[in-house]
């Protein structure tokens, strides 16, 4: 059960934004418009990319830029990741999070 949660995160983490910290900005649509660059939150951040290497470069302790809403249809339109950098990849790579330790 864990393991799948694990791999769900890694799946958001990874559809809704760029790999990478600072590589891009953040994406978004009409209603979720992304934040502007201006040091509030972490740049976009993908932790399957950086295995073994804790993030520690300025703004991996800020939270991401996340928004999420119910289209007319009742899908749920999701982009960015509110947890840090940091929190990204702790859930991802910290013992017992996955079966590559």
């Amino acid at each position: 059960m864990r393991k799948a949660m694990v791999m769900a995160l890694a799946a958001l983490c990874c559809g809704a934004s760029p790999a990478g910290a600072g590589q891009g900005w953040y994406t978004g649509d009409a209603r979720c418009v992304p934040p502007r660059d201006d040091g509030h939150y972490s740049a976009p951040y993908d932790p399957l990319e950086h295995p073994g290497e804790f993030p520690t470069f300025p703004g991996a302790d800020k939270p991401g830029w996340f928004c999420s809403y119910q289209r007319e249809d009742g899908v749920i339109v999701q982009f960015g990741n509110s947890q840090t950098p940091q929190q990204q990849w702790l859930a991802v790579w910290s013992s017992g999070a996955n079966d590559l330790d």
